[in-house]
């Protein structure tokens, strides 16, 4: 086998030297053999370092996995490989502004940093928030001079993929369409982001939302920001009514209780606290006052519990907005159209009004298919006919409805509790629980195993027709739930009985294969 010569570069291009390896050696190796050949590389702890592969800019590249060889990547004599340290601070900035220095590992996948970018902020539920990329306005603003406005986040898509009718529309509606998030299947630095760029922070699944309360203060303001942000610019319509009463919790939120001295017409800016549709209505302030009069016992965390349950009571809220194209009935011709996704349904809306026009559960959905401008949902027997529509987002709804079915999965995995795994055709038999007995829960097949039920208060000794015999103990290990013990019969018939006892805070379980 024909050796691979590579230029090793350290991290900044200060040393470089050439250095032969078998394509079959792993990346793991090589590490271990650049330590050795590189007086300059011996230094930090050697988990903290690896290979990484550059583009011709230096913007974007690739991090070499451990595990595999050098000729898996397919590497040509007298490429360059850098060995460099994976650990690298990440700069993210909240919706409130604040802006957090967080060191990752840079050859991990997004999803895994939102793990360590999550526990460091004090977030439990990392899998429904996502990472967002500002552009150049965005990372400019003086936002502490600005601490109260909406940020702005565009996708950087070509002109020519979207036409002038539907990029006003899509303005004006507020849709995800304009929010350019990171991929979490990939590394940052894949995405060609540096240490220099700041990322937002920001909630993109509204799954377990409606347990936040005064307990968890860090994600409680999050979701304040986010609802309140999103009333602002228009995202979810609101009545002039209910303008004034979230406008007057927000004023509490940001100035204390009212103060009649204090907080006439003429105080506030009404642009960051009103949607535009209703600044210049007359008296309007006056409104926003008497709302804030009627808070003035609340405390800023009580007051944003009462902010954010209100705006959970809003139709629109949790629900992620597309502008799309579909065919009108009849006729060969595409019209504009909103198509939403919530944590258990997907909507088509009305494109003006927000107005739900049809609510598919989730649950119905068999199938979905997604191309560069289409996106088609097949819900089996629950519709006569696919729904198919034209975007080019379609990618981005798919990765949004898997997201919801993948939380809703795991968060039902961590309910269930399944002593042991079972086999198809098998059934579950259970007895009630006495003071000397336990519930006994059994996978009965059509082998012929009949249920033993025994008392737990005596020895487990079992006498076959031969009189006792001893028995062996040992520990399944591919349970994962309770303590267990196993107990074998070698004298009586075939089928072994092994009897698994597994404890928790009421009930006992013993299965019998």
């Amino acid at each position: 086998m024909s050796t691979l010569s590579l230029r090793i570069q350290l991290e900044g291009g200060r040393v470089t030297k050439t250095i032969q390896f078998q394509p079959n050696t792993t990346v793991f190796d090589a590490c271990k053999i650049i330590r050795d050949k590189f007086a300059e590389a011996v230094q930090g702890q050697p988990s903290e370092y690896g290979l990484f592969i550059s583009d011709e800019q230096n913007q974007q590249g690739v991090w070499l996995e451990a595990g595999r060889t050098l000729g898996y990547y397919i590497l040509h004599n007298q490429d360059t490989l850098e060995y460099r340290r994976k650990l690298r601070t990440l700069r993210v900035r909240m919706l409130d502004g604040a802006v957090k220095t967080i060191l990752v590992d840079d050859s991990q996948p997004v999803s895994q940093l939102m793990v360590v970018i999550c526990t460091k902020i004090g977030i439990t539920n990392h899998e429904e928030y996502g990472l967002v990329r500002e552009d150049n306005d965005a990372q400019n603003e003086n936002l502490p001079d600005n601490k109260f406005g909406t940020l702005t986040l565009k996708r950087k898509i070509m002109e020519k993929d979207r036409d002038a009718k539907m990029e006003s529309l899509r303005k004006k509606l507020k849709t995800d369409d304009e929010m350019n998030w990171v991929d979490v299947s990939r590394t940052l630095r894949e995405q060609g982001i540096d240490e220099a760029e700041t990322v937002l922070l920001r909630r993109r699944f509204f799954f377990s939302d409606q347990n936040i309360d005064s307990r968890d203060p860090v994600q409680l303001n999050l979701l304040y920001v986010q609802a309140r942000d999103a009333i602002l610019d228009g995202t979810h319509p609101v009545t002039q009514e209910k303008a004034c009463e979230f406008a007057g919790i927000q004023v509490h939120i940001q100035f204390g209780p009212h103060n009649e001295s204090k907080h006439k017409p003429g105080f506030l800016d009404l642009k960051d606290f009103l949607p535009t549709s209703y600044v210049r209505v007359k008296g309007i302030e006056k409104k926003v006052f008497l709302e804030h009069r009627r808070h003035s016992e609340l405390s800023e965390i009580d007051a944003k519990v009462l902010y954010t349950k209100t705006a959970r009571e809003l139709p629109t809220y949790g629900v992620t907005f597309f502008l799309v194209k579909e065919k009108m009935n009849g006729k060969n011709k595409l019209v504009p159209r909103l198509l939403g996704v919530t944590k258990d349904s997907v909507l088509r809306l009305d494109e003006r009004t927000k107005e739900i026009l049809v609510s598919w559960p989730l649950t119905t959905v068999r199938r979905w298919g997604a191309s560069p401008n289409t996106f088609t949902l097949d819900f089996g027997d629950y519709a006569n006919q696919y729904y198919s529509v034209q975007t080019t987002e379609a990618e981005q709804i798919v990765q949004l409805i898997a997201g919801y079915i993948d939380i809703i999965l795991k968060k039902k995995q961590t309910k269930d509790h399944f002593g042991i795994e079972g086999d198809e055709g098998s059934t579950m038999v259970e007895e009630s629980v006495a003071p000397s007995k336990a519930t006994f829960l059994q996978h009965e097949t059509n082998r012929g195993e009949q249920l033993n039920v025994e008392s737990l208060a005596h020895p487990g000794i079992m006498r076959p027709y031969d009189g006792e015999r001893s028995f062996t103990q040992n520990e399944v290990q591919t349970v994962q739930y309770g303590a267990f013990v196993g107990q074998v019969n070698h004298a009586h018939q075939p089928p072994t009985q092994v009897v698994i006892q597994c404890f928790t805070k009421l009930r006992r379980y013993a299965l019998v294969l």
